[in-house]
């Protein structure tokens, strides 16, 4: 029979002890369970997480750097390889379009197989176009080859990147650290033309040269000291904060983490895995916004050299410097996007009773980019309409470039959160419709201006990001609630019943 005394110790077991209570040491073990604290999220170092972002943001420039550097010597080739400018820019449109839906065919890969194995083939196919293209006799056939050889390898980083930071970095601290990445694919394209205009003026070849040294400078830093980061093999990374900070002997794939400690594995590669992704609407509406901001931003990209050149006069070295005020604004516009969403997180986080955060909170101040941007657009076609002083021109293409960028970081964490385990494909399938429409922005681009002129038709841009882009953030902050629990509940059902 129970006594007084054990019925009292019974009643007080539940209540957590006062911070001036002892703890009765003789309480079974299973007491003290939920007071032991979950794993890190990540094992790295906090400068180690540094130096991981760092190579991925460098190795994500590769690809857009490849696509810019090439532009200043088409002049040259079209001489060099006696072919018309039509013919040569085929060489463009297939390396936009293999850069566009290569990281469909690595992202998937690197959510299954791992990050470190794809970034060390990727990048060797990488080196190996370059190396050839600057050294090969002039054929006009194995230069559109190359170039999509060259598309290929350099567009596994894009989305490997992506999945790399949503591997080492936690939701909260999330969207800046894709601020921090985001810099490097969107900073190519302004690099390149700047690059490639001075190794032009020695020789074309030379843009290759210069893309294989650099490309094997990141591959040697890669296989050396880049450690395998997908959840799925080495959990959050505890197994290498045991290990020296160099791998070696290099090896391709990493060693596995005991599987109490992996994250759980991601679907198998399928197309239809894509598809089911794509039409999740969330993921298929931020696919178009930014494939349409995007376009916005390269019909100004293409048009400026002209419009610096005819109306103001520039040089060509000017013309290349004019691609700095953009540059500079694709970065601000990320880390002040990225600061924002994740103070923005935290504080509903804060106010939760959970902690908990809805993936598409991230995308509630979107809008604010997409006036931005609209902005910056509506602006640049006037001012160069009218000859305004270039400097209101280069604060018009700063200001597209900021609000592009605040949409783009907060689309991309929203990505990684939406679906964590394919953080990589659904990366990839964020970034597959942006190079087909900037491709149709600069190919109908010269004939809408002639018509209509830069103003009305700069401004029919910016009322297309308005509209289709604005009320597309709204429908996603009214709806996403509603079709993410449609799919929890979709994935609920699915869930039970013997692995396969």
């Amino acid at each position: 029979m129970a006594t007084t005394s054990d019925m009292s110790r019974d009643q007080a077991a539940p209540t957590p002890p006062s911070p001036g209570t002892s703890v009765d040491t003789s309480q079974p073990q299973l007491e003290k369970a939920p007071a032991a604290s979950p794993p890190p999220y990540t094992a790295f170092s906090p400068w180690r997480r540094r130096f991981i972002l760092t190579v991925v943001t460098v190795a994500g420039c590769f690809g857009p750097l490849a696509g810019g550097i090439y532009l200043p010597a088409l002049v040259v080739l079209e001489d060099e390889f006696h072919v018309g400018a039509t013919a040569i820019n085929v060489s463009v449109s297939v390396f936009m379009l293999t850069f566009a839906f290569g990281p469909l065919f690595w992202g998937t890969f690197a959510d299954w197989k791992g990050r470190r194995p794809l970034y060390i083939i990727s990048i060797a196919i990488y080196i190996g176009a370059n190396i050839l293209l600057a050294a090969l006799p002039t054929n006009y056939g194995a230069l559109v080859f190359l170039r999509i050889v060259q598309a290929f390898g350099s567009a596994a980083v894009v989305s490997m990147g992506a999945g790399t930071v949503a591997d080492t970095t936690e939701p909260k601290r999330r969207a800046f650290a894709m601020s921090i990445f985001l810099i490097g694919p969107q900073f190519g394209p302004v690099l390149g033309p700047v690059l490639g205009g001075a190794l032009a003026s020695a020789s074309w070849r030379w843009i290759f040269g210069f893309l294989a040294i650099a490309g094997f400078v990141l591959w040697v830093v890669i296989i050396l000291l880049l450690p395998e980061t997908l959840r799925a093999r080495v959990g959050n990374g505890k197994l290498y904060s045991e290990r020296g900070l160099v791998n070696f002997p290099p090896t391709l794939s990493s060693p596995l983490a005991p599987e109490s400690e992996r994250g759980p594995p991601p679907p198998k590669p399928t197309l239809m895995m894509y598809w089911r992704l794509f039409t999740y609407p969330p993921i298929g509406i931020v696919t178009f916004n930014t494939a349409m901001l995007y376009s916005t931003y390269f019909a100004i990209a293409v048009q400026l050299p002209t419009d610096l050149s005819e109306r103001y006069y520039w040089s060509t070295a000017e013309v290349g410097a004019g691609f700095l005020a953009v540059g500079v604004a694709m970065i601000i516009g990320s880390m002040c996007g990225g600061r924002f969403s994740d103070w923005k997180r935290a504080r509903i986080a804060r106010a939760s009773p959970d902690g908990h955060v809805d993936p598409e909170n991230r995308l509630a101040d979107q809008i604010w980019g997409v006036l931005i941007c609209a902005g910056g657009c509506l602006m640049y076609g006037w001012f160069v309409f009218y000859s305004i002083h270039p400097a209101a021109v280069l604060v018009a293409t700063f200001l597209t470039g900021f609000g592009m960028n605040w949409v783009f970081v907060a689309t991309t964490a929203f990505l990684t959160e939406c679906v964590a385990q394919q953080a990589a494909g659904a990366f990839a399938l964020g970034n597959m419709l942006r190079n087909p429409g900037a491709a149709i922005a600069a190919l109908i681009l010269p004939s809408l201006v002639s018509r209509m002129g830069s103003g009305w038709c700069f401004t029919g841009l910016a009322l297309l990001d308005l509209v289709m882009v604005g009320s597309a953030v709204i429908v996603l902050r009214l709806k996403a609630p509603g079709w993410r629990a449609a799919r929890a509940a979709k994935m609920a059902q699915s869930r039970p019943g013997p692995p396969r």
